[in-house]
């Protein structure tokens, strides 16, 4: 029998495999050794049938596949444990008669092992949600007998469904992060989630490009800086007070940097971030801001390439658009282009028809929407 010491050593290590999922095989191969169980099987199955986790312990590969691929679907006890409620622990005793021994299972996947009993708990069955934990025995006298490993199991079930609750939360949370994070990546403003003090909680790929510049903004142990005091003083105080952790309302601001390179200042916006804007997740605690950082000197996107597939312009209007948006005349574009200014008029007709536009500032905004990604 397992002593209250070995069930409390069980339970800790689940909430710790809570926490860190790669942690999950020591948790079954301790809930094994105190079984006695040669061959032991923990498995999650999420919305859709896929299978979040699957760990095993004790059987040989071409098993563990042979019962994922086949035998799951047919092993009569595991037919049985889906058909009860959470937290109850089956043994072959619920299953009438010799109905295990009759089947295919038993003959060509338990027997082959020295695998003549079993324990099961269905720890978790939320929504799509299924946990199923199987203990194993070679001992064909615990059919009869009865062992301990029920006892152990009806204790550890309910322990066992909060840990994975947690961790199916967790998990989901870190899924959720990643999705926003990476489209946070493909665009080419960049921007970063700070805390009150203007310490960096987050930052897109663009963002941490900038900052590598050193041009105008950095970033160190006190938080965002710029190239002087005053400006410095003027971004912090817009982040504190976005964040709520300065007096008065919650509110943005705007502004300019200088930057060493005398290319042209950068544009700062700071605004707060909600807890009810669907990516504050990527922040882990507290009140935040968001700074967006606009550079006008930025390197244009492939915008030429864009505008072809999106509204199917031919190179030479693609180039005269792109032209055009960059603040180029006419005339300009024309010679650059190398053809006569009449012909250069007639692509820019062209390209208002097939956009949609009607003037160049129109066209500019347009370019500008269409440059906001950094791939794609």
């Amino acid at each position: 029998m397992s002593s209250s010491r070995d069930v409390a050593i069980l339970v800790a290590a689940m909430y710790d495999a809570a926490l860190e999922p790669g942690c999950w095989p020591d948790v079954l191969r301790l809930i094994a050794d105190r079984t006695g169980s040669p061959v032991a099987r923990l498995s999650l199955e999420c919305p859709g049938r896929r299978i979040e986790m699957q760990t095993w312990v004790g059987a040989e590969t071409s098993f563990t596949q042979s019962y994922e691929n086949h035998f799951v679907e047919v092993d009569p006890v595991m037919q049985a444990v889906r058909a009860t409620a959470s937290g109850t622990v089956i043994v072959e005793g619920a299953i009438s008669g010799s109905t295990l021994e009759r089947s295919e299972f038993y003959h060509q996947w338990m027997r082959p092992q020295g695998l003549y009993s079993a324990a099961m708990t269905k720890f978790l069955d939320e929504g799509d949600d299924l946990g199923v934990l199987v203990c194993a025995s070679g001992l064909k006298a615990e059919r009869k007998s009865g062992s301990n490993t029920p006892q152990l199991l009806y204790q550890l079930a309910p322990h066992l469904q909060r840990a994975m609750r947690m961790h199916l939360r967790l998990g989901r949370l870190g899924v959720e992060r990643d999705v926003v994070t990476g489209a946070l990546d493909l665009l080419r403003p960049a921007i970063a989630v700070v805390d009150g003090t203007a310490r960096i909680e987050f930052a897109n790929r663009a963002a941490e490009l900038l900052l590598a510049s050193a041009d105008g903004v950095s970033y160190d142990a006190q938080g965002l800086s710029t190239v002087t005091v005053t400006q410095t003083s003027r971004l912090r105080a817009l982040i504190a007070q976005a964040a709520g952790t300065a007096p008065g309302i919650a509110a943005g601001g705007a502004m300019v940097i200088e930057r060493p390179s005398l290319r042209r200042h950068y544009q700062v916006l700071v605004s707060p971030l909600s807890v009810q804007t669907p990516w504050a997740a990527i922040v882990p605690h507290g009140p935040a801001a968001v700074v967006l950082i606009i550079d006008p000197d930025m390197e244009p996107a492939n915008v030429e390439q864009r505008l072809r597939s999106l509204y199917g312009l031919t190179s030479a209007e693609a180039r005269v658009a792109t032209a055009i948006g960059s603040g180029e005349s006419l005339y300009t574009v024309a010679e650059s282009l190398g053809v006569l200014p009449s012909t250069a008029r007639t692509h820019l007709h062209h390209v208002f028809l097939k956009t949609g536009t009607q003037r160049q500032a129109q066209l500019v905004q347009l370019l500008t929407q269409t440059a906001l990604f950094a791939q794609g």
